[in-house]
């Protein structure tokens, strides 16, 4: 008996089927499988575990050794301190970057959100509005500004900032958590905090 062309494509759709039930077997373990690297255990073991900032620290420090007046370097450790939750040291570092290059709005915004995480508040906002004076433009400024100000209460400041950030490039990051952070602000069950973290 000869296939005919309709016997070839009822068997290849047959195969099709069968491999599209079975693929995912072997290609999606199981969350509770110990060793798969998407397994619920390994991702809280990923979680667990303390991160080495150690040779990010130890770079940054080498190039400031070698440039003591490298204010990116200088503010680079700035960020590594940051993330690794040690504030006051980040704050330090901000600090000496704007000392070098204080008409950098960068280095502001991110002293005044170390400032805002030491608990400092009115420093933060004063080295803030410093940065926006030197750069009216700057969205990350205004997003700290708006997030700071829904933080201790007042909303209508928070709204004004972030409406700012968004005017001013509703397409970038920025301008995107602007958005995002006024659609919460307006319907705080739907987004859940009023003024999460910046990206």
């Amino acid at each position: 008996m000869k296939f005919k062309s309709y016997y070839w494509a009822i068997i290849a759709a047959a195969v099709v089927v069968v491999l599209a039930l079975a693929l995912p077997f072997f290609v999606f373990r199981d969350s509770g499988d110990s060793s798969s690297p998407h397994s619920a255990e390994d991702l809280q073991n990923m979680q667990n575990q303390p991160a080495d900032y150690g040779p990010q620290i130890a770079a940054f420090q080498d190039l400031i050794n070698a440039n003591p007046n490298d204010a990116l370097a200088i503010a680079g450790l700035g960020d590594v301190y940051m993330q690794s939750g040690r504030y006051a040291d980040a704050s330090d570092q901000y600090a000496k970057a704007v000392a070098l290059s204080p008409n950098e709005s960068i280095y502001y915004s991110r002293l005044g959100d170390s400032e805002f995480a030491l608990g400092m508040v009115d420093v933060a906002l004063r080295d803030l509005q410093k940065g926006l004076a030197i750069n009216p433009s700057d969205q990350e400024i205004l997003l700290y500004l708006g997030s700071i100000y829904a933080q201790t209460g007042r909303q209508a400041e928070a709204k004004q900032n972030w409406q700012k950030a968004y005017d001013l490039n509703p397409t970038s990051r920025f301008g995107h958590v602007a958005q995002q952070l006024l659609a919460e602000q307006e319907n705080p069950q739907a987004g859940g905090q009023s003024a999460p973290a910046l990206p």
